[in-house]
């Protein structure tokens, strides 16, 4: 013999509860009739009263009801405090004498003096508020939450509870919205790195100190053998009859394409090393402020995700006054992952890159496989490296040591205390 289970939703217990009240109300008029007491009369009416107050609860509750939630920026650097405010409107004459909420946070939501319940769900929390709403009344509540860790974070959605002033029952409301804000990783002052503007990272002297920008033409020349068909400027060779060449003007500003290796174990089963990643993310992101007040031409380039983005960041190189911002959204929504090897994706984006570009690598973890990379890759002379190991001292190999300009960030202090990030150049 099978069972079936039988599903009783909120409004038939609203249904058999005012009809409870209704029955009972009836059976003590009668009982009172026949007994001619007018106390039980009373008690029938009373209990009328009841199911009427029940009902005209449930069909207007939330009429005129109205919640809301306001950040004061959508955007904060970390260690800056954004405030919350939960709005709760009663635009109806009859009071919610209790209106829970329960908002559904983010993992990285802290507030002082607030404790947060577990949830169910991966990286949520619940975070409980009451409110007490008058005829026509407005109620604001304010909560600060400090941006101590960098990422998005979310508060919503939510649901809803209120009950009737006696506490028979109960009707909730979900809040499907949510709002959002994104505290940006960690930046402090970086010192060890020189960046003049015509040797970006390093005193390495390239060959050809300016790169031509081939946006703006200085003039023309006679053509020599050797010269690139694309730089033959053919209205020049026709109104002189003799193969001409276009002369750019050169650009003394670099660029600069920042890798970062997300990897900071070799295999996948060894898990990730949190501080030490954050460590290389607040470098990164100081780097890409200091190079950018510097006026480089900055891109930025990382092998994880981003959250509910694509599975690699890949910014190129730019001078626009948003590309720090847009760096610095990428690293804040940057999800530890064990992704490709950084040797893989700096071999893919080269051709993509200008000439000129200085390729500076940040990794916590310089892999042979990364020095035999970086080696084929200096020997064919496929542009500048640099290399910043963070963590361990690398032991570099003898031509890399000779060849590659390399930096080495100690994890001396947490990312989270450290004041000052000091390189130390490795010759």
């Amino acid at each position: 013999m099978s069972t079936a289970s039988v599903w009783v939703t909120d409004d038939q217990l609203y249904r058999a509860l005012v009809r409870r009240f209704l029955i009972g109300a009836g059976g003590v008029a009668v009982l009172a009739a026949l007994l001619q007491q007018p106390l039980l009369l009373i008690i029938s009416l009373i209990m009328v009263l009841i199911a009427g107050g029940i009902a005209l609860f449930w069909n207007y509750c939330f009429s005129g009801v109205s919640y809301r939630r306001e950040v004061s920026r959508t955007r904060a650097f970390w260690g800056e405090d954004v405030e919350i405010t939960l709005i709760a409107e009663n635009a109806k004459p009859m009071p919610l004498l209790r209106l829970d909420v329960i908002e559904e946070v983010s993992q990285k939501v802290r507030i002082p003096n607030v404790r947060l319940d577990f949830a169910d769900k991966i990286d949520t929390r619940h975070f409980p508020v009451f409110f007490s709403l008058g005829i026509y009344e407005r109620v604001k509540l304010r909560y600060t939450v400090p941006g101590m860790m960098r990422g998005r974070y979310r508060i919503g959605p939510g649901v809803m509870t209120t009950s009737d002033p006696f506490g028979l029952i109960t009707r909730d409301r979900q809040i499907p919205d949510s709002v959002h804000f994104i505290v940006y990783p960690r930046m402090v002052p970086l010192s060890g790195v020189p960046i003049p503007a015509r040797q970006p990272l390093g005193d390495f002297k390239p060959s050809q100190p300016l790169v031509e920008d081939p946006l703006r033409i200085q003039g023309v020349r006679p053509y020599v053998a050797g010269d690139s068909p694309r730089r033959i400027h053919w209205r020049a060779t026709a109104r002189t009859g003799q193969m001409q060449t276009r002369v750019y003007e050169t650009s003394a500003t670099p660029s600069a394409a920042l890798f970062l290796d997300t990897n900071t174990f070799a295999y996948l089963w060894e898990g990730q090393n949190t501080a030490l990643l954050e460590l290389a993310i607040t470098l990164t992101a100081s780097l890409a402020r200091d190079l950018i007040l510097a006026r480089h031409q900055v891109g930025l380039f990382a092998n994880a995700p981003i959250l509910g983005g694509p599975r690699t960041i890949r910014v190129l190189p730019g001078r626009h006054p948003a590309q720090l911002t847009r760096m610095l959204e990428n690293l804040a929504m940057l999800v530890p992952a064990f992704g490709d090897r950084i040797e893989q994706m700096v071999v893919a984006e080269i051709p993509r890159l200008s000439w000129g570009t200085t390729i500076v690598i940040i990794t916590c973890n310089v892999t042979d496989s990364l020095q035999r990379s970086l080696q084929r890759l200096i020997r064919n002379g496929a542009g500048r490296f640099v290399l910043i190991a963070v963590g361990e001292k690398p032991d570099l190999l003898p031509e890399l040591q000779r060849r590659l300009i390399c930096y080495y960030l100690p994890e001396e202090e947490a990312w989270d205390v450290v004041e000052r990030l000091t390189l130390e150049r490795i010759h």
